[in-house]
């Protein structure tokens, strides 16, 4: 029987090949102008099965595009058995789609463990980037993975061809970055000469190389770069804007932070400067400055009449260097730009604050006042509104797609049904007329019954196992046993569904949480026994009204509710605490009586809305976490190859006593929770660490990449999100209320 597909899956053939070209060389048809890509048609996607089902003559070989807008684009389609979307380009630059070396570069590359060798070479590159000892037999595992990377590039390069339109080979970024990353590791690696730092953090970049396999973190990434180019304007005029307070603040300020109070000899003395340490890295000042007490910095002080002023016996002077191991000033343009960048970050600013004012005066704290407004509020503000209005804007557009293509589909959809009843309908005819082919009106109305009947199997077909289930629920967990015990569920229905009674088990969940907070160490026997004395009391209603709500309600139609599930498991958790609290490593079952707490979520409309905030967000936000654990972990890496060395040979330049301080980046875990820390916003104190060891020009760059693209762009996208699903969330609750 012919397929009862409306747009059945056409190979794609010589033929094909002739009809497009002489389609694209006519160029007189008009209504394919206005044409759009199909959004669920796009590469990566898994084909809809309106199409049907896909034959395995047809797997992996080229295929008619079925999308109009490419039907005219010289390309074509091919499926892997998981029925996911790939094109290729037939003809430019590249081998026939009907050669066989080409042939079987697509097969392999379409092969799902194509991709999964692909991606398990990462994750292993990845374990072994986070090493410092590496074993023996690394470069033999090296050289396999770069194997691995280079067959990769050249299967791609066979299979879709090299030259830079819309599915070759160099029309994809991502295989620039793949193409880059190989070239650069064959120069490093077999090459004699000795090459820069920069082309061995290269090696760094297949780390990235996760995102383009998976199909949701690649998604966000161009979702984040669409967001980005609108953002270009904004991040323009903040750099001015901190351009000319940083001008400002040269005016104001330069010089002053080196004032100092220094002691000034006495008559017939003869004391001379010297170090505090006997560690020459460790700091430059000297014993006749004044130092509070605890203080590991000279007291500022100004010579204005607001300003800080010495004790007796000292006079300022501006000598010494700058505050932060002299790090922190407006000496320069480019010291300026920093400090009033951590103020726009609100990075440590107190200190600052306190710095200046020492130093200048009182009366400068309108420079703060004016710095703070403008950029932790007014641009901070700005740049987060840009970001959310083009976050939005880019769901519009895909929501607009996916309308334009709703009646497409809807149409798709309804033709395929239509085609499956027709042939249902006649397969069941030829059926009837091979049993009693003697009678008309007999005949339609046992194709009538057939039909029935067919669609009746159909249905318990698709139900399977959970027809048995059904059944079984059905006679065992409703119970009707007898008027007497109807009259009794009527009478405890009516009891524990009263709002009167939620009120009261909303109170007791309010003083359990209460009981709950009273717990301290150490306790005496008199308020342990009151609180386990509690415990019981709270546990005995919670379990009176789980079998008071199964009665009224039946297991079935109990257990058909979310929250009585989660009411019987916080029960039964009570009851085995009761039984395993004494045993020894079970008493962890305590901590697990705040779940208690999320019972008012039943109750309390706002807290409900909350808890579904934070799970619809968890949802959405799942492409953006990974992507973000995904930046971390390469900001880790390049930190651990840019920094690692430095930390340990100059170690005695951030300790008096030659050791490692606790935030650095000499080994992996301190590497990930330094990025970790930078994108909590507390990143001034560890870049003076970074400067002593590395330089200023590596250090830099490094930071500021981390704190724009994880703090200011990932993060501020992340909040847009859960503000969008709290909205959402907030409008349901309030159309259901209304």
């Amino acid at each position: 029987m012919a397929s009862p597909e409306p747009k059945s899956l056409v190979p794609f053939t010589r033929e094909s090949l002739e009809l497009m070209k002489q389609r694209i060389a006519k160029k007189d048809s008009e209504e394919h102008q206005d044409l759009k890509p199909n959004a669920d048609l796009e590469v990566g996607k898994e084909l809809p099965f309106v199409y049907g089902n896909l034959p395995r003559g047809m797997v992996s070989e080229p295929l008619e595009d079925v999308d109009p807008y490419y039907r005219n684009k010289n390309t074509f389609m091919v499926l892997n058995r998981k029925r996911t979307i790939f094109r290729f380009n037939a003809t430019w630059c590249t081998l026939s789609p009907f050669s066989s070396i080409r042939g079987t570069t697509i097969k392999i590359l379409v092969h799902p463990f194509f991709r999964l060798l692909i991606l398990t070479s990462v994750l292993i590159d990845c374990v072994f980037m986070t090493m410092i000892n590496l074993p023996k037999w690394w470069a033999a595992l090296q050289d396999t993975l770069l194997g691995i990377y280079t067959f990769e590039i050249l299967v791609k390069l066979i299979a879709r061809g090299i030259w830079a339109g819309s599915f070759y080979f160099f029309g994809d970024p991502w295989n620039w970055l793949d193409f880059s990353v190989t070239l650069f590791e064959h120069i490093t690696r077999y090459s004699p000469l000795k090459f820069i730092l920069i082309f061995r953090i290269t090696r760094n970049l297949r780390i990235l190389k996760i995102i383009p396999l998976n199909q949701g973190l690649k998604s966000s990434v161009g979702i984040l770069i669409r967001c980005l180019k609108k953002l270009t304007g904004v991040i323009i005029l903040t750099l001015f804007f901190l351009s000319i307070f940083s001008l400002i603040g040269m005016g104001l300020f330069m010089g002053n932070l080196k004032h100092k109070c220094l002691r000034w000899p006495q008559e017939n003395e003869t004391e001379t400067l010297h170090n505090r340490t006997g560690n020459p890295y460790y700091i430059r000042e000297t014993e006749n400055f004044y130092y509070l007490e605890g203080e590991r910095y000279a007291l500022l002080c100004g010579n204005g009449t607001d300003a800080g002023q010495c004790p007796e016996g000292y006079v300022c002077v501006k000598a010494g260097i700058n505050p932060d191991d002299g790090y922190t000033n407006f000496d320069s343009f480019g010291w300026a730009l920093l400090a009033l960048f951590r103020l726009m970050t609100q990075d440590y600013p107190e200190a600052l604050y306190h710095q200046i004012l020492y130093a200048s005066g009182k009366v400068y704290m309108i420079f703060f006042v004016v710095m703070s407004f403008w950029f932790a509020f007014y641009m901070a503000s700005l740049f987060l509104g840009i970001l959310a209005m083009s976050y939005e804007e880019e769901k519009q557009t895909a929501a607009e797609k996916a309308k334009k293509i709703e009646p497409e589909f809807q149409q798709t959809l309804k033709e395929f049904q239509q085609g499956n009843e027709a042939a249902e309908t006649n397969t069941t005819q030829i059926e009837m007329k091979k049993r009693s082919p003697t009678s008309m009106i007999t005949s339609l109305d046992m194709l009538d019954d057939a039909a029935i009947r067919r669609k009746e199997e159909l249905k318990k077909s698709r139900k399977g196992c959970s027809l048995c289930w059904y059944r079984f629920a059905q006679t065992f967990l409703i119970w009707n046993c007898s008027p007497c015990w109807l009259k009794l569920k009527e009478f405890v229905h009516m009891i524990i569904m009263d709002p009167f009674t939620d009120l009261i088990l909303t109170i007791c969940i309010i003083l359990n949480m209460y009981f709950l907070a009273l717990e301290h160490y150490p306790m005496s026997e008199e308020t342990i026994s009151v609180l386990s004395i509690g415990n019981l009391v709270f546990l005995g209603i919670f379990t009176a009204e789980m079998i008071f709500k199964i009665i009224a309600m039946h297991p079935y139609g109990y257990f058909q509710v979310g929250w009585n599930i989660y009411d019987c498991l916080i029960v039964f958790h009570g009851l085995a605490e009761l039984y395993l609290t004494n045993i020894h490593g079970m008493a962890l079952l305590r901590s697990f009586r705040v779940l208690r707490i999320f019972k008012l979520g039943k109750y309390w409309t706002t807290f409900n809305i909350l808890m579904l905030t934070l799970s619809n967000s968890l949802e959405a936000l799942k492409d953006l976490v990974l992507l973000l654990f995904t930046f971390m972990f390469f900001s880790a890496v390049v930190g651990l190859e840019l920094f690692g060395l430095s930390y340990k040979e100059c170690v005695c330049k951030i300790d008096k006593d030659c050791q490692l301080p606790r935030w650095h980046m000499h080994d992996f875990f301190h590497s990930f929770l330094n990025v970790f820390r930078i994108l909590c916003g507390e990143w001034i104190e560890t870049l003076w660490d970074c400067f002593k060891v590395a330089g200023q020009f590596s250090c830099i760059p490094f930071y500021m990449m981390v704190i724009l693209i994880g703090n200011l762009l990932v993060s501020n996208t992340c909040f847009q999100i859960f503000l969008e699903n709290w909205c959402n969330v907030v409008w349901y609750f309030h159309d259901v209320d209304l």
